[in-house]
């Protein structure tokens, strides 16, 4: 055990030099303002700080983002970048489990990944109701959650890289598990990211984000310059928003083929369709605000899979609901923007 954890340090080194974050003993990258905010629970997720007793005390929790209505059966853990603050990783955490899916960023000692890489072990005992677990993280964090997989590959369906790679010690090119690497064109490191492909499965994605770069993967600064970028990465030639939504978009397509959609609406019209958004947004902004809307949001949810089942077996029925909601969304819009209005006067 020594040993190994003695090669994980050397390696944490080697990865820290190349990606250029800084020496090791520096204080961490702060979170921006936008990540604070996302900290924050709203109608469609329940954000908590998670206290863990037996971990090192200053790092004894991790952050999970849960989604509300429904029952996640996926869930995706994140494992920070090298000296982030883990809440810099909140906006993106946020927006996943709006999706539906259970999201946990997780705090590392010294905001190291490698000094504590098996804390994902805690996340997937206190949350048994997950069939499918799915780990990844940005720059050292998504190399170590490569060593996590490599070491406990049974326990995962798949890996989310941002802007990282694995080394040769922690290739998954000879596991059972899907992949996608995510990464900005502008990265510093982007030669040694499309050079991973040896050392990953065969059907990794490779998703690139032009004019992205290393440091927009999250939501951390100098605490001075808003368009502050880690030395050695390159400059971005889009705004953060527009990379993180990339990112969030790539993710989420990356993780809905692990789920077993209990949603009839999702079933009809499909995880992509820009109606299953508005659809949500009434769930959250009107059907959410009520006692008797919780009651119908919760019934749906309920019977989900029980609707879904009448629906395969009818085709003359799943013709007629998929009309009925696709003609029925543009005045469910129309009403959503009077709502937006009104709180906005």
């Amino acid at each position: 055990m020594q040993i190994r954890r003695f090669i994980f340090a050397l390696w944490s080194l080697l990865i820290i030099s190349l990606c250029a974050i800084g020496p090791v003993l520096a204080d961490s990258y702060p979170a921006m303002p936008e990540a604070l905010d996302a900290m924050q629970s709203d109608r469609a997720v329940t954000v908590r700080e998670v206290p863990v007793a037996g971990w090192e005390e200053g790092s004894n929790f991790y952050y999970a983002f849960e989604p509300k209505y429904i029952n996640p059966t996926i869930g995706f853990i994140i494992y920070p970048g090298a000296l982030v603050d883990p809440r810099a990783y909140a906006p993106a955490a946020h927006a996943i489990a709006q999706k539906g899916y259970l999201t946990v960023i997780v705090k590392m000692v010294e905001d190291l990944a490698v000094m504590s890489y098996t804390r994902a072990d805690q996340v997937i005992s206190d949350y048994p109701g997950i069939k499918k677990w799915i780990i990844g993280g940005h720059s050292l964090g998504g190399a170590m959650a490569c060593a996590y997989a490599k070491e406990f590959t049974d326990t995962f369906s798949g890996v989310v890289l941002w802007a990282s790679y694995p080394s040769e010690t922690f290739r998954l090119d000879d596991k059972p598990l899907k992949v996608v690497s995510i990464y900005g064109t502008k990265d510093g490191a982007v030669d040694e990211i499309i050079a991973s492909k040896e050392d990953l499965p065969p059907d990794t994605q490779f998703v690139a984000i032009e004019g992205g770069n290393h440091t927009q993967f999250g939501w951390y600064w100098d605490g001075q310059n808003e368009n502050f970028f880690q030395p050695g990465d390159n400059p971005a030639d889009i705004s953060r928003e527009e990379q993180q939504e990339q990112i969030i978009t790539a993710t989420a397509d990356f993780l809905k083929q692990f789920k077993d959609s209990a949603c009839p609406v999702v079933y009809l019209l499909g995880e992509g369709n820009r109606q299953v958004d508005t659809l949500r947004e009434f769930r959250d902004t009107v059907l959410a605000r009520t006692a008797a809307g919780k009651q119908v949001i919760g019934m749906y949810y309920k019977n989900g899979a029980g609707i879904i089942t009448v629906l395969e077996k009818c085709p003359a029925i799943k013709k007629y609901a998929k009309a009925l909601l696709e003609s029925s969304v543009p005045l469910l819009g129309v009403l959503l923007k009077a709502v937006n209005y009104s709180e906005r006067h």
